[in-house]
């Protein structure tokens, strides 16, 4: 994929009233799964990640590591920014230690990704996000017409990431703890970044993704500063 371009022009936007808690409509949850084909705990994680995917109140993510890359099968999916991201969260949360498979809620609250009753749990209690509105604006590179709700933002703004992501991937392994298996997954991030820091809403911006290109999709999450909680997040297909 070619080098990310990002051009954000914030257009003039009346300020509107955020609506009441009893009529605000809920976004989406934001479920980013880091895992590995080098794991053997994680394909019931994958399958669950795919089967809550096809819910339309999610934005379902699947980041895989490297760092079991050295028990004898390299994951062609690895990508270094998802243990950056994944080491983000546990700065975030506290936590001593990251592990796989491991799914972060919203970017507040985590679990093993495959239990399935700790993942609704953490669902149901998600924190409440507003929906980013994206639209393609254009192809070959895209540039993705984005337009960010009032809500509250931390002092000094929020950050806005961009991830792009195929829906479907699947590989047979040859080696490793996962020998002999044909493993699937689903939204396999294969480009992801910071590429704006919010500081005012309501906004619209026009961003260049180039990144993006050859990717089915892309999700722009805005959390808080330290990868903080999810604020915000949207997605469009792209193919």
């Amino acid at each position: 994929m070619a080098r990310l371009l990002f051009v954000a022009l914030a257009l003039a936007v009346a300020a509107l009233p955020r609506a009441s808690s009893a009529g605000e409509e809920r976004g989406p949850v934001v479920l980013e799964l880091f895992t590995s084909q080098g794991c053997s705990a994680c394909p019931p994680a994958d399958r669950l990640l795919a089967k809550l995917a096809r819910d339309g109140g999610v934005i379902a993510l699947s980041f895989h590591v490297p760092y079991w890359d050295h028990m004898g099968w390299r994951d062609p999916f690895a990508l270094p920014v998802s243990v950056q991201r994944q080491r983000g969260y546990a700065r975030a949360m506290k936590e001593r230690s990251i592990y796989t498979p491991q799914l972060v809620v919203q970017g507040a609250a985590h679990t093993v990704g495959h239990d399935r009753p700790a993942v609704e749990r953490l669902i149901a209690a998600a924190p409440a996000a507003a929906t980013i509105a994206v639209a393609v604006a254009a192809n070959s590179p895209p540039i993705l017409a984005v337009s960010i709700p009032a809500l509250e933002l931390p002092q000094g703004g929020a950050q806005l990431w961009l991830v792009a992501f195929t829906r479907t991937e699947a590989r047979q392994v040859l080696d490793g703890e996962n020998a002999g298996h044909l493993l699937r997954h689903a939204n396999v991030v294969r480009w992801a970044g910071p590429v704006a820091v919010i500081e005012a809403v309501p906004v619209e911006l026009s961003l260049s993704a180039a990144e993006a290109e050859g990717a089915d999709a892309v999700a722009l999450l805005l959390q808080k500063p330290r990868q903080g909680p999810v604020l915000a997040a949207g997605q469009v297909a792209l193919r």
